[in-house]
């Protein structure tokens, strides 16, 4: 299996310790880093000139929505489930936007004028909804640039042939032949990055798209510049400011952006203990009461995350290994200065985003317990999973607990 290391840097200046005092696996929001770096977004967009949004999809975790709520200005939903669990926090000063491959008439209907933005993924489908979009409703269309940066095409939103948004070719064509396309449409959508830390490539975009529909530019509202780069990761956003600049300043568009990861991804990390240590090929096996199932974009990624402890060339060196039966299930070489027991406890860091919110049951392993670490270091559990849990998610509907 070939591993690579995380791009992402460990809560830089953060005072990080285990707790020890945990049930593992445990899941922790530390509130106090959520808080700082959603008071850098906030800055960001300010700055710029732009609203931000906050894209659940990366945790829709209850202790992470109730500070994410009181710094941004709406959230950018793209399921059923995302916007019952979020038009509760949106009455009068927050948003409610809502973007999928799939919107199904039901959905709109059953939401009406409380969906502030819905931005549709083609023409065809804004054909379907349009008769039954409140008037209220302000409609977008997602735009594929087609300029691609993300090196792995299972996650590049402009790969070839992509499901995401209406070729930026085709929209200039079908725009110049009939005008009338883009009855009812008032904003765009684009999101073309994924863990980014180059704003040089939000600027090529928007160039990009300046360029090619300028026409159609001027006949709308908004523009929503989607996310997926990571703002703690750099200090210079000019690029950013100027991207922004140009939608805003250019055509007088009101602009949003929306991270998911960049919002929450620091806050989080996942302690485990060790349970048993042996030999194979040389090498020692530590077993963890964690898995890769709970936190699947190591698995998905192929990198090896974030362990507090670790150092190159440490004197006592382990593979660490998850507790399923499937054989990739282990994080990769750790080193560390002092050796591991029966017992010892790690720390998985930048754990926040895509971790709860992707982690599986897979071999009837619980999900970690959620804890959150207020501002003042003091913790409170916030959430265990149970059998009862596990056992409905096969079907069954009358649980006997043994």
């Amino acid at each position: 299996m070939l591993f690579w290391t995380s791009s992402l840097r460990p809560l830089g200046g953060e005072n990080i310790s285990l707790t020890n005092d945990l049930e593992t696996p445990a899941f922790v929001t530390d509130e106090g880093v959520l808080q700082r770096d959603l008071a850098l977004l906030r800055r960001v967009a300010d700055r710029a000139g732009c609203k931000l949004l906050y894209s659940p999809k990366a945790s829709v975790l209850s202790s992470v929505l109730q500070i994410v709520a009181s710094r941004v200005d709406g959230f950018a939903c793209s399921s059923p489930y995302e916007l019952r669990l979020l038009a509760p926090l949106c009455h009068g000063t927050r948003s409610l936007h809502l973007v999928s491959p799939l919107i199904r008439a039901e959905t709109v209907a059953e939401f009406g004028g409380r969906l502030d933005y819905l931005t549709v993924n083609s023409l065809s489908q804004w054909d379907g909804l349009r008769a039954g979009v409140s008037p209220r409703t302000r409609v977008g269309l997602r735009l594929n640039p087609q300029l691609s940066f993300v090196r792995d095409a299972r996650y590049d939103p402009c790969r070839q042939q992509s499901k995401l948004g209406v070729p930026l070719r085709e929209l200039a064509e079908r725009a110049a032949m009939d005008a009338a396309v883009l009855h009812g449409i008032t904003g765009l959508h684009f999101h073309t990055n994924c863990e980014a830390v180059d704003f040089a490539e939000l600027l090529v975009t928007a160039r990009h798209i300046q360029t090619a529909i300028p026409g159609i530019l001027r006949q709308l509202d908004w523009i929503n510049i989607g996310g997926g780069y990571l703002f703690d990761q750099g200090s210079d956003y000019t690029d950013f400011h100027q991207a922004v600049a140009i939608f805003r300043e250019g055509f007088g568009l009101e602009v949003f952006m929306e991270p998911g990861a960049a919002a929450v991804q620091r806050c989080g990390t996942i302690e485990a203990t060790v349970h048993d240590i042996f030999p194979s090929d040389d090498t020692l096996i530590a077993i963890l009461d964690t898995t890769v199932n709970h936190m699947p974009e190591v698995f998905e990624f192929q990198f090896e995350p974030d362990v507090l402890g670790h150092i190159d060339g440490g004197l006592h060196s382990y593979v660490l290994a998850g507790c399923t039966c499937m054989a990739g299930d282990v994080f990769g070489h750790y080193s560390f200065d002092q050796p591991l027991a029966v017992g010892s406890r790690l720390l998985f860091l930048n754990m926040g985003a895509y971790t709860m919110a992707k982690a599986n049951r897979f071999n009837g392993v619980a999900l970690p317990t959620i804890y959150r670490r207020r501002p003042d270091g003091s913790l409170e559990k916030a959430g265990a999973d149970r059998f009862e849990a596990f056992a409905r998610q096969t079907g069954e509907t009358d649980v006997a607990v043994a």
